[in-house]
Parts: C-alpha cells; structure tokens; sequence
C-alpha cells in the first residue's frame, strides 16, 4: 500500500556499513526549505492557522531531549551516559532539533515519519538514519507470486530505486490507523475537505481586496445616452480598475458603491470557524492558534500549556518513543525528557522546593542540582586545639 506519490528530483547517497563493510547507495530527496515546492503537504501550510499548528507541535517534538534508560537482573534503572547517537543526533550532519521537526510534520500532515538506517554499532543496533520524506516511501505486504525477494506475507519497503527493504532497515513511527495497517492516517487524508475550505476562503478575501472599489452603479443622467455609449463607459470604467488608474467620469455620470462589508458576508465568522476546525484537527488549543477568548486567567494560560503537553503531544511522543526503544538492545527503552517544556516559574519551583525540604525529601543539593547549581561547599570542621592536648595528657 503507497504512502503518496514519488517525488522525482532525488539524488544517490553511498553508505558504508560498520558491520560488514558493504557499501549501498540510498536515493533520498533533498527537502532543503527552500527548495519547498509551493504545493507541499498540498499547500495545507499555506494555511496559517495550519503553519502555527504543524510547526508548534513539530516544534516541540524537535526540542525535547530524548534519553535512554536500561535495567539488568534487578539491579536499579540507570540512565545511558553518553546520549547515544542515536537520539542525540540522529542524522548527521543535521541538528537533532531539524531531524525530529522535519518528521513532526511528515508524522502529522501523511501519518508517518521514515528514516532508514544508515549506520550500525559492533552490536548491530542502528546509530543514525537517513530522513526520507513520506510521501515517496511505499510499503505494502508481499503477495503470493511476487518476483520480490522476500518471503511471501513480509513487509516490504520502497524509497525510490531502492526496493526490498525490511522493517528491519527502516524506522518507521506510525500515527493513528487501522489494526493492521501497514501506514498511518494524517491531516491530508482525513481533513483534505477542511484544508480546501480554508483555501477558499483565503481566495474569496483576495478577490474582494484586490478590486480596489466595491460593486457599484455607473449612473448617466443624460437621456440621449445610447447603448453603444453606455458600453463604452463601463468599459472604460473597468478597465480603469483593473489596471489600477483613475477614472474620467463627464458631468452626468456618476458612481454608486454598493458598499460590501466582511461581517455582513460572515467572512470573519467563517475564518474563525476555520481556525476552530484546525485547532480541533491538531489538538490545540484555540488561543494558541491567535483566536481571542474571553475570562482568560494566567491559570487558563497555564493549564493550556499542560495540556498542550499532555493531550496534544502525548500521543506522538509516545509513538516516538516506543518506536526508537524497538532500536535498542531489550531491556532499554526511550524516553523524552518534558522537563524543560514543564518547568514551572520561578516562584512555583521555590515554593515547591521549600515544601520538599521541610518535609525532608529532597536535600538542599538535590534541589540545586535540579535548579542547574553546583553543590554548596563543604564547611571546614573547627578543630579545638585544647581538645588534642587533653587527650594527650589522659
């Protein structure tokens, strides 16, 4: 089953494997912005309700850091000193931010991020990947007399050129689906409708802005006027407007606006509703999105960011993190690290602080390593000189 069209413009990338030492050639798209076609993700950012939305989550999925976490035979859970590369960098020479915001947004408008994996360490465990966008990855189960060289009822992935790739070379992090779905659902399937609405009414407000002046009638007071004349004043006067010119009107002619308004043509309404629509499809909340509420409080503002974390991101996150633990030896698992997102203000942490000291669970080092500050210095121990002697004497 296809995950969208192929992408033409492509270009060949030689791998080496650390393994084996076999060389393979990946044929990747280069998606460099700007390079961005204006039709990508079908023109659904050129919404901006759309952009803030995509980017904002796609944004958050980039800056969290990701750790790796691992227990044996009982003995405590310890955190993986160094980040492996992995998650620390996935796709060399790109930042982690770029790699994992550029699969937000493939993971929220097509359903699916894909990376294949270029790089293994002496264990075999994938180190860095290949980013390749969604839409020119196909993926389906082969068939019962297929010339493919895998076994009949496998899953088989496709980039390009390259065919015959098992779930075991690519990464690949579902969005929502189907049990048994070899693809995930994104915004372009499912809201394809919502999105051309949009674009329609960003159309319809271009084309009232851009006549310069409202409908109207051009009104002659002369009697004597023949057709033929009239023709040609309409004509002149349209041609007036769209070149932009001023127009001539003689002494018996004039013009009469039939004034439109954006309220009375519910564009406004309609634009919001847009907008409510969007932030129902990404899981935002409204104001996030730039629509005025009222009886808004700083807790509205704060609890809006926490479930912004909790309910919108959660879910990708999670899928993320399953999918990147299935990378690592068992036993270890993925994780992201929310606490740079989640951390309170300056007064909350104090007060919360002062509540762990009080009641004894956390020690005053511990709440400075939390608050990014090396521990207090030892105190030096005073040594009562008269002490020594007295001992000496007993």
């Amino acid at each position: 089953m296809g995950l969208g069209r192929l992408i033409n413009r492509s270009k060949e990338i030689t791998i080496k494997d650390t393994v084996t030492g076999v060389s393979d050639q990946f044929v990747i798209v280069d998606n460099i912005a700007p390079d961005w076609p204006h039709d990508i993700y079908r023109g659904g950012m050129n919404l901006p309700g759309a952009w803030r939305a995509a980017n904002l989550i796609a944004d958050l999925l980039g800056s969290v850091p990701w750790n790796a976490y691992r227990q044996r035979a009982g003995n405590p859970v310890e955190k993986i000193e160094p980040t492996p590369p992995l998650l620390q960098q996935p796709a060399p020479p790109d930042t982690r931010m770029t790699t994992f915001s550029s699969w937000g947004l493939d993971l929220l408008w097509h359903g699916n991020a894909i990376g294949l994996i270029a790089a293994r360490n002496a264990e075999g465990y994938p180190t860095a990947v290949l980013p390749v966008p969604a839409e020119m990855v196909q993926v389906r189960r082969v068939p019962e007399g297929d010339f493919s060289t895998l076994p009949v009822g496998s899953i088989e992935y496709a980039v390009g050129r390259l065919k015959g790739m098992t779930p075991n070379d690519v990464l690949h992090i579902k969005g929502p689906c189907a049990p048994g779905s070899l693809r995930g659902i994104g915004v372009l399937e499912a809201h394809l409708n919502t999105l051309s609405l949009g674009h329609e009414q960003n159309r319809q407000a271009r084309n009232l802005s851009q006549h310069g002046v409202p409908t109207g009638v051009l009104k002659s007071m002369n009697p004597d006027l023949t057709q033929p004349e009239a023709t040609e004043l309409k004509a002149g006067w349209l041609a007036a407007q769209r070149d932009r010119t001023i127009a001539v009107l003689n002494a018996s002619t004039e013009f009469q606006p039939l004034a439109w308004n954006p309220e009375e043509l519910q564009l406004v309404e309609a634009r919001k509703f847009t907008l409510h629509e969007l932030g129902l499809i990404f899981g935002v909340p409204l104001s996030f999105l730039g629509v005025e509420q009222s009886n808004r409080t700083y807790t509205n503002v704060e609890q809006e960011a926490v479930n912004l974390i909790k309910f919108t991101l959660g879910g990708h996150l999670a899928r993320f993190e399953q999918t990147l633990s299935m990378a690592f030896p068992r036993g270890t698992w993925v994780q992201a690290n929310l606490d740079a997102i989640l951390r309170a203000d300056t007064l909350t942490r104090y007060q919360a602080h002062k509540i762990a000291l009080e009641n004894n669970f956390l020690t005053v080092d511990e709440i400075r390593e939390l608050e990014d500050r090396p521990p207090l210095p030892e105190k030096p121990v005073d040594v009562d000189p008269f002490a020594e002697e007295d001992s000496e004497n007993d």
